[in-house]
């Protein structure tokens, strides 16, 4: 698509395909023997899927209808994909992705959710993930949205759309209430290229919602029409 800025696949990406293909590895949890990092299905079990969530936002118990918080004030985007609560052995792969760069926790857990959500066609034209600043990003040297928009990308037979950025860091957003969040982030992501039409965003944990909300308003701003969030774990309704 003209003018819209594409991202595929790169060569060490391909690599690492290549040698998942060939190498035995261990269970990230258990640490077993396993092929490529799978998850063992002792360990699979340990995943608490999320049970009856709201279609909108992903809160619990709803019997996968829309929750009463969303009847009264829509999120901004059109449906949320969530794989698990984020507790026991999810946050601890979770945390082992994000902050110790644990990419057999990343594959075990993108292929978990993938399993679980492929039944659904995705209706998006391309994924795009929740940028870092770049000081963030250099600090960190890792963006895990980033990794699951380039795994689940190959899996759809999608490009991930790269034009975006965070144009001001924040302040770590851990122990701020949804009003907090959401000034924190006022006008923080910046559209560099025309987006398509229709994507999904991605991330590895939904809390309040607060980073997924300001994205879609600048994405929809700038022309995109249907929002999806994909994620792999929501934060416990409690602890929000």
């Amino acid at each position: 698509m003209p003018g819209i800025n594409l991202k595929s696949p790169s060569l060490g990406v391909a690599v690492n395909q290549l040698l998942e293909q060939v190498i035995d590895s261990l269970c990230p949890l258990c640490e077993q023997r396993s092929v490529n990092s799978h998850l063992c299905e002792v360990c699979a079990g340990w995943l608490q899927p999320l049970p009856d969530p709201c279609p909108s936002c992903a809160a619990p118990h709803t019997l996968n209808t829309q929750c009463g918080r969303c009847q009264q004030r829509p999120p901004p985007w059109q449906s949320a994909t969530v794989g698990w609560v984020l507790e026991g052995a999810t946050r601890f792969l979770i945390h082992r992705m994000k902050y110790h760069r644990d990419f057999a926790s990343a594959r075990a857990l993108a292929r978990q959710w993938w399993q679980h959500q492929a039944m659904h066609q995705p209706s998006v034209d391309a994924l795009v993930p929740v940028p870092l600043h770049r000081s963030k990003a250099r600090k960190r040297g890792f963006n895990q949205a980033e990794w699951l928009a380039d795994h689940w990308a190959r899996q759809a037979g999608l490009p991930v759309w790269t034009g975006l950025i965070k144009q001001h860091p924040t302040p770590p957003l851990e122990g701020l209430n949804r009003v907090q969040r959401r000034q924190a982030l006022k006008g923080v992501f910046l559209i560099q290229q025309p987006p398509p039409k229709r994507v999904a965003i991605v991330d590895d944990v939904l809390t309040t919602g607060a980073t997924a909300a300001e994205l879609t308003r600048t994405l929809k701003r700038a022309g995109v029409q249907q929002i999806e969030l994909w994620t792999l774990a929501r934060t416990p309704l409690g602890n929000l």
